[in-house]
């Protein structure tokens, strides 16, 4: 829902997307200020690993990044609670001056997305319950048709601390749906593996608008069917060439934050595409993606991104018109098939 998401301005989320796309020169040794930062911060991590409760619930959750004593902290936690927790761990460690705390805490973020839908449930007299883990938002609830059940969806996603939606509202009287994928984030750069042992790096992932879940990554690699021509770069050395392909997060087997591996191989081609660019279009300026990833690692399904705008504009109109006129306007929604989803 990128048109309609709350305005944020975070100087530190654009830094820190600064920060990831610096190509570190190879050859050139780290500064001694470098060298500090780096200790400090692994003396942060040590410190959050040795309390019992931040190593099984926050630890993985949380992003550090240190410069010149200034500590900023970026992800998503349980509570307020673990978030005293967090600072009183950082604050015993020598040589930190500064902690800019950008941490969004799940209790928080649940009142947040309760509040926010509490039109809707005026509006069509029905009941969202939702529960929040590392920003994931779970809905559940009966709605009476599938276009509310889909503004909720995108009402729960404007809100850019949302990491994604995992929407289980049901209609009513409708039968259950399938299975809901479980909820994965690939991150940029680590290495995919296919079943015959392929690998492939993760470049971008392809995110639906509606809840914020990355619904395929692009991944760059040579793969079986692609012949072997090796070919001249400039300094006459010679490499092979590469190849980038959509694979849908339906076919991954396991994920962890540094490999994945998919149920398929390498040359069931019909289970994958290769990329087109034109089938896909980034995010608007202004609209923040989930945390971990950045603007230029997030593309939208071409197809999906005029799906969204139609949608949004008739949710707009939905919204500001009087009730005598509402009706009218719901069964205008529900006469276009194609935003059921």
């Amino acid at each position: 829902m990128f048109p309609a998401q709350a305005a944020v301005t975070n100087a530190d989320e654009f830094s820190r997307c600064e920060e990831h796309r610096r190509v570190t020169d190879p050859g050139k040794s780290a500064s001694p200020i470098q060298k500090t930062n780096v200790a400090r911060k692994e003396s942060i991590y040590q410190a959050l690993w040795k309390d019992d409760v931040l190593r099984a619930i926050e630890f993985d959750e949380i992003e550090v990044r240190l410069d010149d004593g200034i500590v900023h902290l970026n992800g998503h936690i349980v509570s307020g609670t673990n978030q005293v927790r967090i600072m009183n761990a950082i604050r015993a460690i020598p040589g930190i001056l500064e902690i800019r705390n950008h941490l969004v805490m799940d209790d928080q973020l649940t009142l947040e997305v309760a509040s926010s839908l509490g039109d809707l449930e005026h509006m069509y007299e029905c009941k969202f319950f939702t529960g929040a883990s590392h920003g994931v938002i779970s809905m559940d609830g009966i709605v009476r048709d599938q276009t509310v059940k889909l503004l909720a969806e995108q009402q729960v996603s404007s809100n850019p601390k949302v990491r994604g939606v995992i929407n289980h509202v049901h209609v009513r009287g409708s039968n259950p749906g399938s299975q809901i994928q479980p909820f994965l984030q690939p991150v940029i750069g680590e290495t995919i593996y296919f079943l015959d042992g392929i690998p492939g790096i993760v470049k971008q992932v392809v995110i639906n608008p509606n809840d914020r879940r990355v619904i395929a990554m692009i991944i760059r690699g040579i793969f079986t069917d692609q012949a072997y021509q090796p070919y001249s770069l400039a300094e006459g050395t010679a490499r092979l060439p590469g190849q980038q392909v959509i694979v849908p997060m339906s076919v991954v087997r396991y994920l962890t934050r540094v490999s994945g591996f998919l149920n398929i191989k390498s040359n069931e081609r019909n289970q994958y595409m290769d990329f087109e660019s034109a089938s896909f279009t980034p995010p608007d300026w202004n609209w923040v993606p989930p945390h971990p990833y950045c603007p230029n690692e997030v593309l939208f399904p071409a197809e999906l991104h005029g799906m969204e705008n139609l949608l949004l504009q008739e949710e707009s109109r939905l919204l500001i018109t009087p009730a005598s006129k509402e009706k009218l306007l719901h069964d205008q929604l529900l006469e276009n098939d194609s935003l059921g989803g």
